[in-house]
């Protein structure tokens, strides 16, 4: 509650106290920008229908305008040290609010296209990859689908990967999910933790009969490829201890699906060549990509992990706020040559 308070009444109050010095904020008010996000967001955890899923996501995203706010806010603190008239200061946080809040939800509506080159065997070369993760159906309406398999299909991908967090909310039924199955090329998933947090095993059926192979703790070979899917968990050490339970194709170039960028060393030793991850966002919102990278020290893009390749998406989609500061959504698209 210290929290929600920090992000939800004091961003808010204050910057009214600064516009109007003359006007005590009242106690309702404040009161009142505490309890009605999380009294419509818990509104929206009982019912889960369309129409509570749009409240929550515009509850959410006052939640992130909040934190711009914030952020602002303690900047403005720091100025009212100096002899600056307070209206001055408020109007320009209340300007900087406005238009970096626009551009962070208009950003989150942009999909962005990234390609990567990864060098492969002669038996793959030439085929093309493309890697979608952290949708988040629920926190994003269905109808977002619709345009990232638009894009999907543009690039002319032989295979399609998705990497976990494709809906973030129960009961987003096969309805809600088929454009997945317009998708032209072979489609491959791995589950996030958000799919674990909700209703996983409908999830999965959901996928499978939209033709979409999901990978649990398995692997599979196509196409001088072999395929990894490995179950997200909180453990650091789940691929190292579920990978080890699978046979390499030593004449396939091997590709593992696994939602969090954890594990990467052990997914080399087993003889992993290209490592596909999301989770991380790149924070989303700055400066959330400062405190992610704590948790990730691989926060974004390829690294090299003894002689492995690892890709860190930062995401097609948004969690929570529908809004991208600092970040993208993107779908990547990887060719092996």
């Amino acid at each position: 509650m210290s929290v929600a308070g920090l992000v939800l009444v004091y961003p808010p109050s204050r910057l009214i106290s600064l516009l109007w010095p003359n006007w005590s904020v009242p106690f309702g008010l404040m009161a009142g920008l505490l309890a009605f996000p999380l009294i419509l967001r818990l509104l929206h955890e009982q019912t889960n229908h369309a129409w509570s899923r749009a409240i929550s996501a515009v509850v959410m995203t006052w939640l992130g305008i909040c934190f711009v706010m914030l952020c602002l806010i303690l900047v403005a603190e720091v100025l009212l040290m100096f002899p600056l008239p307070s209206e001055t200061v408020g109007q320009g946080v209340a300007a900087l609010v406005v238009l970096i809040s626009m551009y962070a939800i208009f950003n989150a509506h942009r999909l962005h296209v990234h390609k990567i080159e990864v060098t492969a065997n002669q038996t793959v070369n030439g085929t093309r990859l493309a890697q979608i993760s952290d949708v988040h159906i629920g926190s994003r309406q269905p109808g977002f689908l619709k345009p990232i398999v638009q894009t999907v299909n543009a690039l002319d991908a032989d295979y399609v990967l998705i990497t976990g967090d494709l809906i973030d909310m129960s009961n987003i039924d096969i309805d809600s999910l088929a454009p997945l199955g317009e998708i032209k090329a072979p489609t491959l998933f791995c589950i996030g933790n958000h799919e674990r947090y909700v209703d996983l095993d409908a999830i999965c059926q959901r996928l499978s009969s939209l033709g979409i192979e999901v990978l649990r703790n398995r692997s599979i070979d196509r196409d001088g490829l072999q395929f990894i899917g490995i179950d997200d968990a909180e453990s650091k050490s789940q691929v190292a201890r579920e990978i080890k339970a699978l046979n390499a194709n030593p004449d396939a170039f091997r590709i593992l699906l696994y939602h969090r960028p954890d594990g990467a060393e052990e997914a080399a030793a087993w003889g992993v060549d290209l490592m596909l991850t999301g989770h991380t966002h790149r924070g989303q919102i700055v400066p959330f990509n400062f405190l992610v990278k704590k948790v990730f020290p691989r926060l974004y893009r390829d690294y090299q992990v003894d002689g492995m390749f690892l890709y860190v998406s930062p995401g097609t989609g948004t969690w929570g706020p529908v809004m991208r500061l600092g970040s993208k959504c993107e779908i990547t698209l990887i060719e092996l040559l």
